[in-house]
């Protein structure tokens, strides 16, 4: 009798242990050539599709902890990218973490690009040392060839 409540009890704490995870899922996002494997929680690898040799991610200006540049074209879209080094998992190399059902960027590894007034792409401003911690919304990966 011992054994059997035993057994009760730990399967109902592990059924109540799993993290339940605000956020929509990752997959459900503007995503292009990304594969998503949700695990448990919060948690997922999300990776490009073979043959692709770079990563972007798309992040909100609202919302985001970084102040935006006086020479932002607006009207080009809300949006600014993160470039990874590599194709690797989207997680790891962004530092995707959920919080209060939206999902956020913390880390920068080449800084940020953005849609500049003159026209041009502002390419891999600021340091990772200086944006890295900072939170930006997440809008969508995408996987290219270059």
């Amino acid at each position: 009798m011992k054994l059997l409540l035993l057994i009760t009890f730990f399967l109902s704490c592990q059924s109540a242990c799993i993290d339940e995870c605000t956020c929509s899922k990752f997959s459900e996002l503007g995503n292009r050539d990304v594969v998503n494997n949700q695990e448990a929680g919060c948690v997922f690898n999300a990776t490009c599709i073979p043959n692709t040799t770079g990563m972007m991610l798309f992040v909100l200006w609202s919302g985001s902890q970084i102040e935006m540049p006086a020479d932002v074209d607006y009207d080009g879209g809300p949006i600014f990218y993160l470039r990874a080094p590599s194709t690797g998992d989207v997680m790891n190399n962004f530092g995707i973490i959920c919080e209060n059902g939206t999902w956020y960027a913390t880390k920068y590894p080449q800084g940020i690009s953005y849609w500049a007034l003159d026209g041009d792409i502002t390419r891999n401003v600021g340091t990772p040392e200086e944006y890295n911690g900072r939170k930006t919304p997440v809008s969508g990966a995408y996987c290219f060839v270059e």
